[in-house]
């Protein structure tokens, strides 16, 4: 049987909104929306909350949310779901694949999650990311991570940078990448890249050492949270989700 670990990685001292796991939206706390949005999801085993910090630990107690302690020297989201998998590894526990599922996108969709999973399972490469058709103002915002795709859908490049150049479209990177567990592994052995470093972008390890990562296109928007405004701008798009009126409200 097929085993799929879901990582939340979360960290309270984000440099451009510190303490951002544990805002509120809508009444309930950003990390939580994500980690129970994740439970739905069919295809996968184990939902886990990876931090470095004991507020998180303590709020993963208090309210009964699977969370692993990991640590605080990672630079990479990425190299915390490793940590993840490896803490699992110890006890016991075997995964084939992980997802990684960033903390600040709140929006994220269980149907999104088994599709990712499906898609990796499928796929011919070891890495798969999901992407949305961006425009406009998202076209030269550097928050916003934007992809390259080839003519067979696999990832060129990422950037945070305006590309293509003078296009007012293209697609964006969002924070739900799947990986094979021995690909996972094997970025953590690899040397952090120069590209990686000057975008700050993670997968960029991946393609500085030729190895491929495959697109899901989804035409849900996501929107991620990198700014204190940007609670906002949430709170009124998930104002009627469904989710959230069906029992995600826990506290």
């Amino acid at each position: 049987m097929t085993r799929i670990l879901a990582v939340v990685p979360a960290r309270m001292s984000s440099s451009r909104f510190p303490g951002k796991p544990l805002e509120t939206i809508n009444g309930i706390p950003m990390i939580a929306h994500c980690y129970f949005r994740a439970l739905k999801a069919k295809e996968v085993t184990k939902v886990v909350l990876a931090t470095p910090d004991a507020e998180i630990m303590q709020f993963g107690k208090d309210f009964g949310i699977e969370t692993v302690l990991t640590s605080d020297k990672h630079e990479r989201a990425t190299e915390r779901a490793e940590e993840a998998l490896q803490i699992y590894k110890k006890q016991g526990e075997e995964y084939d694949y992980v997802l990684l599922l960033q903390g600040d996108e709140p929006q994220i969709d269980p149907e999104e999650i088994d599709n990712l999973a499906l898609a990796l399972k499928n796929s011919s490469n070891c890495v798969v990311n999901i992407i949305h058709p961006i425009e406009g103002e998202d076209m030269t915002n550097s928050s916003v991570v934007k992809s390259i795709l080839d003519s067979h859908g696999n990832i060129l490049f990422f950037s945070r940078a305006h590309i293509p150049n003078k296009s007012n479209s293209g697609y964006r990177q969002l924070g739900m990448i799947g990986f094979t567990a021995k690909i996972l592994e094997k970025y953590c052995e690899l040397e952090p890249t120069t590209l990686e470093i000057t975008e700050s972008i993670d997968m960029m390890r991946f393609l500085e050492n030729d190895i491929a990562i495959s697109s899901l296109m989804t035409h849900k928007s996501i929107i991620g949270v990198d700014h204190p405004e940007d609670i906002k701008k949430v709170e009124l798009l998930m104002a009627d989700d469904e989710s959230v009126k069906n029992g995600l409200n826990f506290l």
